[in-house]
């Protein structure tokens, strides 16, 4: 879950890795929001008038994870040249280190091997990995779980639905349209890495089985077609 909140307003809008997050977070407008605060406001939405306001961004899962593989995969070295650049302690996120056991990588290989391995690897493949590092990081875990808050209380654990005013989609233009009007965000910023890479995503039978079974919730809860 990435929580914005619009400068000197009460209002919330929640998102997830890889739907829309670097152009939000750069927008002049917004301000990220610590997620204990933005909880207790939550939680306290249901149960008294509240005078804050929640909504939510969510995208299509079958391009969610095309945008994945082709950020984290087909520009691997990128990745790695940022990592340096902004002079992080590892060569690699963890959303990419997740992959590594079953790439037959680690982080004590030369970079420029990894990065090529990783290039390499056919978008069939990077599927049939995701099964089992989908929950591991917050790029590839399910959206609907951002869209609960958690109350622990003695040796109570509770997942509670945040009330959302409305859930926008991605795809829609007039959902776009009314998030912008609301959050005063500037639509015509958009920061794409993947926008250049025009590699074709073909989905094999079996990797789009894969997908809906990870991601049923997501396609059930915001009326996804389980199709790419």
């Amino acid at each position: 879950m990435v929580i914005f909140k619009k400068k000197g307003e009460n209002i919330y809008l929640v998102t997830n890795f890889k739907v829309m997050y670097t152009t939000l977070k750069n927008q002049s407008s917004l301000i990220r929001s610590s997620g204990k605060s933005f909880y207790l406001k939550a939680l306290m939405s249901w149960f008294f008038f509240s005078k804050y306001k929640f909504y939510f961004i969510v995208r299509n899962p079958f391009f969610r994870i095309e945008s994945f593989y082709k950020s984290k995969f087909l520009k691997a070295e990128d990745n790695r040249l940022w990592m340096v650049k902004n002079q992080k302690a590892k060569n690699w996120q963890v959303s990419t280190e997740i992959f590594f056991p079953y790439l037959d990588l680690n982080t004590s290989m030369d970079p420029s091997i990894v990065s090529k391995k990783l290039t390499s690897v056919r978008f069939e493949e990077f599927i049939s990995i995701l099964p089992n590092v989908y929950m591991k990081d917050k790029h590839l875990t399910p959206q609907y779980l951002a869209g609960r808050t958690s109350l622990k209380k003695f040796g109570i654990h509770l997942k509670i639905p945040i009330r959302f005013q409305k859930v926008f989609k991605l795809e829609s233009k007039e959902d776009l349209r009314e998030m912008s009007e609301i959050f005063d965000i500037d639509l015509n910023k958009k920061l794409n890495n993947t926008k250049n890479i025009k590699t074709t995503i073909k989905w094999s039978p079996k990797s789009i089985e894969i997908i809906e079974r990870i991601y049923n919730n997501d396609f059930k809860n915001y009326n996804y077609k389980k199709r790419p």
